[in-house]
Formats: structure tokens, C-alpha cells, sequence
């Protein structure tokens, strides 16, 4: 199951950096605005927050924490397990985005160069690029005030053993727009897509119900 694999991953990244740099494993980690770190931020049993106008040249990582970004700094990935990430305004994200339980949210003017996903958590991104995909395996997706993905919206298959129906809702509007498509893959889940006030679709919407509102 991809969520077993990315938490996996996670750990080996999260203990090799601990072996390495000896750092603790239950504490949060703090920069402060303006404040430029070339290392990458780890952590186990705390969240990170990162200030205003600051950098971040390399990853930063939690298990169990969150991850918040003040305006106008810039960052490397960003990853979590079992918790959300939030992007104040202007943040410029140097990499992919990737929760597993925990949303992501996204401020005006976020700039993301590459994917973001989330396995059970909504992604909700106002007036905010993403230059490849979106994946989502359980959560739903809203693009809203023109914010535009230059890859496809992926909806995965979990490997899930539950029967019960699941339904998740994709709102495109206020003149976003996906450059690709729209690729449901997993057959147990009923998605829709709405439409409204202008958001668009380029590519084609596989495996999903279209309402236009």
C-alpha cells in the first residue's frame, strides 16, 4: 500500500539524519523569520514551523507533527505522516508537498515545483501553482481564486480491503485550471468533479461524474 511505503521511507530518512546529526526525537523545531538554514529540519514527536522571509534549502520532515511555513519563505520537500501541512502567502516550495494522514493548505501566491499529495487528508489550494500533479488516495481536492496545476489530478488505488463505498468531491473553480487530466484508478471510490465560475479541465476526466455548477 503506497501509504505503508512513503511511511516506511519517511523513517529511514528521519533515523539515518538523527544517526548522523544527533538529533533529538521529541522535540519541535522553530526558525525564525528572515533565518536561511542549509540543513534539513527532522523530526519524530514535534511539528516545525518555519517564519516569515526565511529559507530552508533542504528537506524538512515529521512524523508526528505538522509542518507551517510563514509568508514569502522558501523550502525544499515537505513531508509528513500524521499530520497536516499549511503555506502562508508566497511560500515557494523547492520540491513535492507529501502527507499521509493530514491535509494541505495553501495560501495565495504558493508556488510549488513539484507534486503534492495527500492519502487521507483534503487538499485546499487558493490562487496556487503546482507545476506537476496532485495525488489523493482518500481526501478531496479544492482549487479555488485561479489557481492552476500543470500536471494531472490522480486519484490512487489503496489497495483498500474496506467494501464500503467512498466518495470523494474534486471543486475546480473561480478560474483555476488543470493543464492535464483527470485519472481516477481506483474503481471502489465514486468521484465527482464540480465545475464552477470558470474552472477548467484540459485533458480528459477518466472515471469520474462532471457537475458544472
Amino acid at each position: 500500500m503506497k501509504s505503508s511505503k512513503f511511511f516506511a521511507g519517511l523513517l529511514l530518512l528521519l533515523f539515518g539524519s538523527f544517526a548522523a546529526c544527533n538529533m533529538s526525537v521529541n522535540k519541535s523545531i522553530e526558525i525564525a523569520d528572515g533565518e536561511v538554514v542549509t540543513r534539513s529540519l527532522n523530526t519524530v514527536n514535534g511539528n516545525i514551523y518555519i517564519g516569515n522571509e526565511a529559507v530552508v534549502k533542504a528537506s524538512s520532515r515529521t512524523v508526528n507533527g505538522r509542518i507551517e511555513v510563514g509568508r514569502d519563505s522558501e523550502v525544499g520537500d515537505l513531508q509528513c505522516v500524521n499530520g497536516g501541512i499549511r503555506l502562508a502567502e508566497k511560500v515557494l516550495v523547492r520540491g513535492d508537498i507529501e502527507t499521509v494522514n493530514g491535509s494541505v493548505s495553501c495560501e495565495s501566491g504558493v508556488l510549488v515545483d513539484g507534486s503534492v499529495t495527500s492519502i487521507n487528508g483534503t487538499i485546499d489550494l487558493e490562487k496556487t501553482e503546482v507545476k506537476r500533479d496532485i495525488k489523493t488516495y482518500n481526501g478531496d481536492i479544492v482549487l479555488l481564486k485561479s489557481s492552476f496545476v500543470g500536471g494531472n489530478i490522480i486519484v490512487g488505488d489503496s489497495k483498500s480491503s474496506s467494501k464500503s463505498e467512498r466518495k470523494i468531491k474534486i471543486t475546480i473553480g473561480e478560474d483555476s485550471e488543470v493543464d492535464g487530466d483527470i485519472e481516477v484508478r481506483n474503481t471502489d471510490v465514486v468521484v465527482t468533479v464540480h465545475l464552477s465560475k470558470g474552472g477548467k479541465v484540459n485533458g480528459k476526466i477518466k472515471g469520474a461524474e462532471v457537475v458544472e455548477e
